[in-house]
């Protein structure tokens, strides 16, 4: 076959022209004859580069490899057996050049009904074109997953170079909290070096105030070792009230400092929420010291935590984030804002806050890092976070939405 006879009259040369014209290969065996080839269509003699004045009469081991004709003939003799039709979805052939042809091969008994001689049809589509993309959509996803593994190192470590600065910020203030029960430590043993009286009334009052000094150092001090560690995302169920408390002893000092009045608003049985405690805590710490340095003008400075429970009435929409959508409508979180009543925000910078590097403060101070790690960490948390000012009062506010399930980290 090839060469479709000019006549249309001949029943014989119509099927071999519809044959030839056909989109796939098309080749049978004979099965009684060692499976040489009976029949070979022109999109086969494409396929393999081999004319059919060539594979007409001879078989697989006398065209292919060795490999190859072995598997072939495994196949057809196994299409023989079953006596119904075969489908080899990924069917292989090896081309001079050392290449590969992927074909996706059926191939079915069939009986001539002219000799009865039992054949193997095979049709075959050539899908190379196809098993190459998948390949390489392969490579590239592997490629993307690589990448983006890389980046999540980069990501964590940046994170963990902005906490470093924060410790920086926070180190005079926590060695001020420790020493002040150290203080009270001191005075109790001095006074218990004294000698020890049972009957001292003293004593009931002394050794508790000495067991709540060494308490709130030891506090302070794994509080802020749990929040310089260096960790991959690790999140588990925590009350959002304590993760607070513990925040606001790290950064007292730096509240009393700055002569600003507190206030935590968070209800008892506000439902948990999965998080990171460290990375949790860097948040806070940077939206508090930021809230401080905006109410440096203020002449009474009042920071407001604040945290409630609620249903979605519709998803929220924060602009600017690089990441798709995580909350829908309906959806049961817990919003936690922090609150100032600072100088606001400038109009011009709403848009540029979380940008890396974009700072509002004077030269030297700070990296620029801290809001666009902060956004990273609330993503990390599948959260979202915006920065806004305020409608009813003066200074701004920061506001975050969690979900109370545990979604898998971005």
């Amino acid at each position: 076959m090839g060469n479709p006879a000019t006549s249309m009259d001949n029943p014989a040369s119509i099927v071999e022209a519809v044959l030839d014209n056909l989109p796939v290969a098309v080749f049978a065996k004979d099965a009684t004859d060692d499976f040489r080839f009976v029949l070979w269509n022109q999109k086969q003699e494409r396929i393999t580069s081999l004319k059919a004045d060539r594979a007409l009469g001879k078989n697989d081991f006398q065209l292919f490899s060795k490999e190859s004709a072995e598997y072939f003939r495994k196949v057809d003799e196994s299409v023989l057996r079953r006596g119904k039709l075969l489908e080899v979805p990924d069917e292989i052939i090896e081309t001079k050049e050392g290449g590969e042809i992927h074909l996706r091969t059926v191939k079915l008994p069939v009986v001539d009904p002219t000799n009865g001689k039992q054949l193997v049809v095979g049709i075959s589509e050539d899908i190379t074109d196809r098993v190459k993309a998948e390949e390489q959509v392969y490579r590239l996803n592997k490629n993307l997953t690589k990448t983006n593994r890389e980046l999540q190192d980069t990501q964590l470590q940046l994170i963990q170079a902005e906490k470093l600065e924060s410790i920086g910020r926070l180190a005079a203030g926590v060695a001020h909290e420790v020493k002040n029960p150290l203080a009270l430590l001191l005075l109790g043993v001095d006074y218990l070096s004294q000698g020890i009286d049972p009957d001292d009334e003293n004593l009931k009052t002394i050794l508790p105030e000495m067991r709540e000094a060494i308490d709130r150092a030891d506090r302070i001090v794994r509080g802020l070792v749990d929040f310089s560690s260096d960790r991959s995302l690790s999140r588990v169920e925590l009350n959002l009230k304590s993760v607070i408390d513990q925040v606001l002893l790290l950064v007292r000092h730096e509240i009393l400092r700055a002569n600003v009045t507190t206030t935590v608003s968070i209800p008892d049985d506000l439902p948990n929420i999965y998080l990171d405690m460290s990375k949790f805590e860097q948040v806070i710490i940077n939206l508090i010291i930021n809230a401080i340095h905006a109410m440096e003008d203020s002449e009474k400075p009042h920071l407001e935590i604040r945290a409630h429970a609620e249903t979605l009435a519709e998803a929220p929409k924060n602009q600017g984030a690089r990441t798709i959508e995580v909350f829908r409508k309906g959806d049961a979180v817990v919003v936690l804002e922090v609150c100032d009543n600072g100088k606001g925000i400038e109009a011009n910078d709403v848009t540029k806050l979380f940008d890396p590097f974009f700072t509002t403060k004077a030269t030297g101070v700070g990296t620029g890092l801290g809001l666009s790690v902060v956004r990273k960490i609330v993503e990390l948390h599948r959260g979202e976070i915006t920065l806004s000012n305020r409608l009813l009062s003066q200074g701004a506010m920061a506001r975050i939405i969690f979900p109370t399930k545990l979604e898998p980290a971005q």
